[in-house]
């Protein structure tokens, strides 16, 4: 029963936003030349991320559980680094909980409400080689109610190694991380690993295409490993905008059946 987990999908679906939000940082490595050693520093500027996904699993239950995400995400970015917030409310409908089969229930059940919020720093290190390397860190903070199955109620944390390099058309890119997760006598979760493998092309001057496959340790002991295989493209609508779309589909019960997500973001 332990990994039958709604934890796993939620977390599945943060990683593949992760991913797909990396994804759209290394586009601009496919046209920007690598820095050089001493320049301008690039003027600071401000994003806002907003993103609707949709997600059925059955986690290895007998009833589909369905998940509905509306995600806001303001980030500031210089040349040098990143800080993004990360908000977000969920729509649950079935039996699967939060996390851990001890909140699972016989029969379907709908919850909604807030859900954890999460702070990321990323600090870009210095391209070389056309490589666009950078390193960043993630704290999760217990804002969703866990009486109503939507989080755990402890502080999650992480760490991951971001990269991206620029061959010819091809853009491929890579996330290795390892997250650290907050136990209770309720919610006896598992640290673990985690990492994200595709690549980037353009498909038209203002569109782009990407793939890439995420993987996860067991957030539980004797829990499976999620796998999961991830495509979205991307397409600008001005020098300020751009809209993405996303599908997922996961291969072990610690990942959602399938997944649907659009997102519009905006510059300043």
């Amino acid at each position: 029963m332990q990994s039958r987990t709604l934890k796993s999908a939620s977390l599945a679906l943060t990683l593949a936003v992760a991913g797909s939000c990396f994804a759209q940082t290394t586009s601009s490595a496919q046209t920007a030349p690598a820095r050089p050693a001493v320049q301008p520093a690039a003027a600071p500027e401000v994003k806002l991320d907003t993103s609707v996904i949709y997600a059925r699993g059955s986690y290895g239950l007998p009833t589909d559980t369905d998940i509905w995400m509306a995600l806001v995400a303001p980030t500031y970015e210089t040349s040098d680094y990143r800080l993004q917030l990360t908000l977000h409310y969920l729509w649950l409908k079935g039996p699967a909980s939060a996390a851990g089969g001890v909140g699972a229930t016989a029969a379907s059940r709908s919850e909604s409400g807030i859900g954890d919020v999460a702070v990321t720093g990323t600090w870009k290190l210095a391209p070389a080689n056309g490589w666009y390397p950078s390193v960043g860190a993630k704290i999760k903070f217990p804002t969703a109610d866990d009486a109503k199955g939507l989080g755990t109620g402890q502080t999650d944390a992480s760490f991951q190694f971001d990269v991206a390099k620029k061959l010819g058309d091809i853009t491929p890119y890579a996330t290795f991380g390892y997250q650290f997760l907050g136990r209770s006598t309720l919610y006896p979760m598992k640290d673990g690993a985690f990492a994200t493998v595709g690549f980037l092309t353009p498909v038209s001057d203002e569109g782009t295409f990407g793939i890439g496959g995420n993987w996860r340790q067991p957030t539980f002991t004797g829990g499976k490993s999620a796998e999961e295989l991830m495509l979205f493209v991307q397409q600008k609508i001005s020098d300020s905008s751009h809209f993405q779309i996303f599908a997922l589909h996961g291969f072990t019960d610690a990942s959602p059946d399938f997944a649907l997500g659009a997102t519009l973001g905006w510059k300043w």
